[in-house]
């Protein structure tokens, strides 16, 4: 106890501020809660950050209603088999019968017998052709990014370059519109891929056994799955590279310098950044797996647009984004439009799925670091 003034007052208590009059704040609030002016702009930016919040989710809602709604003919029509069906038929089509050994089947009067097949729709060729092109781009893109991140955070600084410049060109991939890097590969890379590189590739995949499936006989274009591929991992690049120079920069200091102090060397204490920052690498992955996914007129313009699947990487191919600019605008028919929508939403759901994982990989986890 301690007596200021000739007042008893506690040791936990704090004295009255000056100018006060010598009165503390009723009930102990804050010099924010006392001020009215102060407490209604408090309140009001509290509500519009919490609006802004509440209209994105509604937003995405919405979006997903919508898609929902608009694909439901395509859902009722197709079911579940729309996801495992290979055609891709928008009109109806007439089709001559044959019999069990493949001759042409006729009427009594010799007429040719014909079915009307209707219109029919099924989207795994795509969503096939999305995984596989995702798929190369990320075999291409991350040892390039992880190791253009290490670069830009540990080899940089001890060999004195100007990191600004470099890290700035890198992230300036991102900025270039995706129609660029579409002209860019129709011009340039899908000639270099039919002239140069694809015709070794393919005579090597042919003669070695378990390189078989990947062989293609017919005749290389240049604009297939493989160039859709090194595109993507082109664009994807500066998005893994960002995200992994910033989580090798969060790994503590004192995790590389107990590790050279246990007598690990320079490229062993790198290890040990990789390792400690896994769960913010796996994360930056699949946000660039997301962007892989969802990207649109660069992969058009180089993937062939063939609605098929194929194990050769030198055959042309169709993704989900592609398909939707395709054919979106020329859809005859309701239930075509349908499709394409029912399409739209399946992507819809891969990137948000893409994006939920990442975020929890790189955020949820934080607290919880690899050891």
């Amino acid at each position: 106890m301690s007596v200021v003034s000739g007042t008893l007052q506690s040791p936990m208590q704090s004295p009255p501020l000056p100018g006060d009059g010598g009165r503390l704040p009723r009930g102990g609030a804050s010099i924010v809660q006392q001020g009215g002016a102060e407490s209604r702009a408090d309140l009001l930016f509290a509500l519009l950050a919490r609006g802004a919040a509440i209209f994105i989710l509604i937003m995405l809602g919405a979006l997903v209603l919508v898609l929902t709604t608009a694909a439901m003919p395509s859902i009722t029509a197709f079911k579940a088999h729309f996801l495992a069906s290979s055609s891709w038929r928008p009109n109806e089509r007439e089709v001559v019968m044959r019999d069990a050994k493949g001759n042409i089947m006729r009427d009594a009067d010799g007429e040719e017998v014909t079915v009307t097949l209707p219109p029919e729709f099924g989207a795994l060729p795509v969503i096939y052709g999305t995984v596989v092109s995702s798929i190369i781009a990320l075999f291409v893109a991350v040892p390039l990014s992880i190791g253009a991140s290490l670069f830009i955070v540990r080899i940089g600084p001890r060999i004195g370059l100007l990191l600004g410049p470099i890290s700035f060109l890198i992230e300036f991939l991102a900025a270039i519109p995706s129609i660029a890097y579409g002209i860019w590969g129709l011009f340039v890379l899908a000639p270099f891929l039919q002239d140069h590189l694809e015709p070794a590739l393919n005579a090597v995949a042919g003669k070695v056994f378990f390189l078989r499936m990947f062989h293609s006989d017919q005749g290389l274009t240049g604009r297939d799955m493989l160039c859709a591929g090194l595109i993507l991992a082109v664009m994807i690049l500066p998005i893994i590279t960002s995200l992994g120079r910033d989580v090798l920069r969060a790994v503590p200091r004192v995790q590389i310098e107990g590790s050279l102090a246990l007598g690990a060397t320079w490229w062993q204490s790198c290890q040990v950044m990789l390792r400690y920052g896994r769960t913010g690498l796996f994360g930056a992955i699949m946000l660039g797996l997301a962007r892989a996914a969802g990207e649109t007129m660069a992969v058009a313009m180089v993937i062939g647009n063939a609605n098929r699947i194929s194990s050769s990487l030198f055959a042309p191919a169709q993704t989900m984004s592609s398909l939707l600019a395709n054919e979106f605008a020329e859809a005859s028919s309701n239930i075509q439009r349908s499709a394409l929508v029912e399409v739209a939403l399946i992507l819809l759901v891969m990137s948000l799925l893409f994006n939920v994982i990442a975020r929890y990989m790189i955020v949820g986890r934080s607290a919880r670091p690899a050891v």
